[in-house]
């Protein structure tokens, strides 16, 4: 792959730790694209335009992160290069776009299975059914401008994309079991 693509990865969780961002690290480095991570309260002032792409990695803190991170968030009215929201990321996403927060309504922790429900770039190579990571308490409706993806017995909006940005939303953890999706991801975000 291009080594000139540089992936941004937001870490959503508190400064120092790193549990969702290391994984997401290494899938970019091993497609020998350029990763460069920073916490989401670096964003304020940060220069997003040397972003080919970014992901907005999970976290492991409570039902106040979308109201609490939202702020630092603002940048992506502007970003129009490819953006894989993961988990606290999607919600993040998601809400930003008219998304509605459900609180412990459809929580799911452990090894379940996704059904993917249409043909997309971020889909080659996988089979229809996928077994996922689920670490979540939180979920969100889809927001009119997306388009769903993928859903459970348990979680309706298991991925979703905008329906004119490159932009996808993923409720499961794909750095766990599914790193051909993270790298359909990183073709999408190469120029």
């Amino acid at each position: 792959m291009d080594t000139k693509t540089n992936i941004l990865i937001v870490n959503s969780a508190e400064p120092g730790i790193r549990d969702f961002t290391e994984p997401l690290e290494k899938i970019v480095q091993e497609e020998g694209l350029n990763p460069e991570t920073i916490e989401y309260k670096n964003c304020i002032g940060f220069d997003f335009s040397t972003a080919d792409g970014a992901i907005l990695s999970g976290s492991p803190q409570g039902n106040d992160i979308i109201e609490h991170h939202l702020p630092y968030f603002k940048w992506m009215a502007d970003f129009r290069n490819p953006v894989l929201g993961i988990c606290a990321g999607h919600h993040i996403s998601g809400f930003m776009n008219g998304s509605k927060i459900l609180r412990s309504e459809e929580p799911e922790s452990g090894d379940f299975f996704v059904t993917l429900l249409r043909k997309d770039r971020l889909f080659e190579g996988l089979s229809k059914m996928l077994k996922v990571k689920q670490m979540h308490n939180d979920s969100i409706t889809l927001p009119e401008n997306f388009e769903l993806l993928a859903t459970s017995k348990t979680c309706t909006n298991q991925l979703m994309k905008h329906k004119t940005k490159p932009w996808y939303g993923c409720q499961f953890h794909p750095e766990y079991y599914n790193h051909d999706l993270i790298k359909n991801f990183l073709k999408i975000c190469i120029k």
